[in-house]
């Protein structure tokens, strides 16, 4: 999760002005520092005095959990003694699995509450409407149907950007993208529209990939260790190169053939690590496999 609240939070400071208003009523006037000095040093995501002179604190979620609400008390108690003034908070959630969070706690003698946002509900078409180039880019987090026409949209829309806002805001979506599994029809859709963009010039993007290669590493590792020889140890790291490898070809190209399958599977730990430095840069499966054989 924590690449994803980065680019979240940049894609808020870099482009947020409609994104926070959307969000808190009114447009942020100045991001302020969210590391809280307590016993437990809590770090919230994101932190704003808003137009309006209120406080603002958003917070990013990617899965469902039980313990939000506390959470966020948590976090309203430590603005409150740190700015001496009541937070408005938001949970904006990003997953995939439908909402179900609550949006606060009721006890005996406490009622506290917060605004629980789902960036499933956003309106796609409001938001690729705007003007404003954090929308368009929120709008891949959508759940309305045909996704690929949606990708295209986006990325038409973000084309027009000049310089490196644009490389800035393409970079954000790709990051995004993988929340709902549209790497590959990003990839495609900047590629064709002839954006000129490396995924792995990306700190994100090549933090998620080299984190999937160490876990493969890893398997592999541990996998080697339970038969007790060099040999095993060999085989189990090129086994889980291997396994990440077929994870990320299937992102990045859709469903694979048998062929490139057996292809991967057969191929040793040298091979394996060229074609994952490629990956990014081929414009088929073909080109990088090398076809069938």
């Amino acid at each position: 999760m924590q690449n994803f609240d980065r680019a979240l939070k940049e894609l808020l400071q870099s482009f947020g002005s409609g994104l926070t208003e959307r969000l808190a009523g009114a447009p942020a006037r100045e991001w302020i520092n969210v590391e809280l000095p307590q016993t437990q040093a809590p770090r919230v995501d994101l932190v704003a005095w808003l137009e309006d002179g209120s406080l603002f604190h958003l917070e990013f979620q990617s899965s469902n959990d039980a313990a939000m609400a506390e959470r966020m008390l948590e976090y309203y108690a430590a603005l409150l003694r740190r700015h001496a003034r009541p937070p408005r908070q938001t949970v904006l959630y990003i997953g995939n699995a439908p909402l179900r969070m609550p949006d606060g706690l009721v006890h005996p003698r406490l009622k506290y509450s917060y605004d629980m946002v789902d960036a499933g509900e956003f309106d796609a078409e409001e938001l690729l409407r705007s003007s404003n180039a954090g929308e368009n880019v929120l709008a891949i987090l959508c759940r309305a149907p045909e996704a690929e026409i949606r990708v295209r949209r986006v990325v038409e829309r973000l084309s027009k950007l000049e310089g490196e806002d644009m490389k800035r805001a393409l970079r954000l979506l790709l990051v995004l993208s993988v929340v709902r599994g549209l790497v590959r029809q990003v990839v495609e859709e900047v590629r064709y529209m002839g954006v000129l963009i490396d995924p792995m010039q990306d700190e994100f993007c090549r933090e998620l990939y080299q984190q999937g290669r160490t876990e493969g590493r890893t398997e592999g590792r541990t996998e080697g260790r339970t038969e007790g020889r060099a040999e095993g140890i060999a085989q189990g790291r090129t086994q889980g190169e291997a396994d990440i490898l077929l994870r990320v070809l299937g992102q990045r190209f859709g469903e694979l053939p048998a062929w490139a399958r057996e292809k991967v599977r057969a191929a040793n730990e040298e091979q394996l690590g060229d074609w994952s430095e490629r990956i990014l840069q081929a414009a088929s499966l073909e080109e990088l496999l090398g076809g069938a054989s």
